[in-house]
């Protein structure tokens, strides 16, 4: 049993990272500030405000802000609006624009509170679109979470694989990619053993996960929720659930999302981490090009 010193400085620790994660999400870089996602095709397409734009950008934006060439995997754009288009804050006039495969920093164009790249999801291209004046932004109020629960954090066993396991899994755009595993994670919670499959996280000796459980669909987002963890030289981890999160598909009907590889869809019943407000469930998404057009 915890000490209530432990106790209370571990209630503090998940607080913290709790009130850390609204504040990203409050970010006015940050998912909230998404307004946009059009799958690039090849030729030449217009961008900007004007309705009839083949990108159409938030209206705050320029009636028509340039043109995209894109062919073969490369973008290039070609401004026209005589309002500063920045990149890396210095005005550009024609640009390549990189992507973000593969963890890369794509190029940013940002027009007034406006800013797009290209985003790169399976064997697909397309512009995501970001305006830091969101109304999205404004109206967060917060997450909705389980109280804190040292139950659900538990010691856990990562074993790594001699070869990464590479599963196909679908997006909440009901497209296709990869789960590239690296290794499973073992633990016992409730007194029921169960297993996950993780990928590489984003830093070193850092995991991620993808996954379902008895919770989603009624008290949790449906789809999925993310975890992250540490793992030591000797595979040692703590899985800890309180801190498990909702996707940015949660929040906007324009990420990409990946879905739970199948062993990670467990029957059991993980009530801790983020919950997830039904009452504010979009009830659709419109529709522009092959994914999705632009709010606000």
């Amino acid at each position: 049993m915890m000490s209530s010193y432990v106790t209370s400085a571990y209630f503090t620790r998940v607080e913290s990272w709790r009130q850390q994660r609204e504040a990203e999400l409050r970010d006015p870089d940050g998912w909230l500030s998404l307004a946009g996602l059009f799958v690039l095709t090849e030729g030449s397409l217009r961008i900007g405000s004007a309705s009839d734009s083949d990108i159409l950008l938030p209206k705050n934006a320029p009636p028509s802000v340039g043109e995209i060439s894109f062919h073969a995997g490369k973008a290039t754009l070609s401004v026209t609006t005589a309002q500063p288009v920045l990149s890396n804050g210095a005005p550009v006039h024609t640009v390549e624009l990189e992507d973000n495969s593969d963890h890369k920093q794509p190029t940013v164009i940002k027009v007034g509170t406006v800013s797009f790249f290209v985003h790169k999801f399976g064997d697909q291209y397309a512009i995501r679109i970001k305006d830091s004046a969101h109304p999205a932004i404004q109206t967060f109020g917060s997450c909705l979470w389980y109280e804190i629960q040292p139950g659900y954090c538990v010691a856990a066993k990562f074993t790594h694989f001699n070869d990464v396991q590479t599963i196909p899994i679908g997006t909440a755009i009901n497209t296709t990619t990869l789960y590239r595993s690296i290794g499973a994670v073992d633990f016992v919670l409730h007194d029921q053993p169960l297993r996950l499959l993780a990928t590489a996280g984003a830093d070193r000796n850092h995991l991620f996960i993808v996954f379902r459980d008895a919770t989603s669909g009624q008290e949790t987002y449906p789809p999925a929720r993310f975890l992250t963890a540490s793992v030591d030289a000797a595979g040692s981890v703590e899985l800890d659930f309180n801190q498990a999160y909702n996707p940015p598909c949660a929040f906007t009907p324009y990420a990409t999302c990946p879905l739970p590889p199948p062993a990670n869809v467990l029957t059991a019943r993980i009530a801790a981490g983020e919950r997830f407000p039904f009452s504010l469930q979009s009830s659709g998404v419109p529709s522009k090009h092959p994914v999705h057009a632009t709010i606000g």
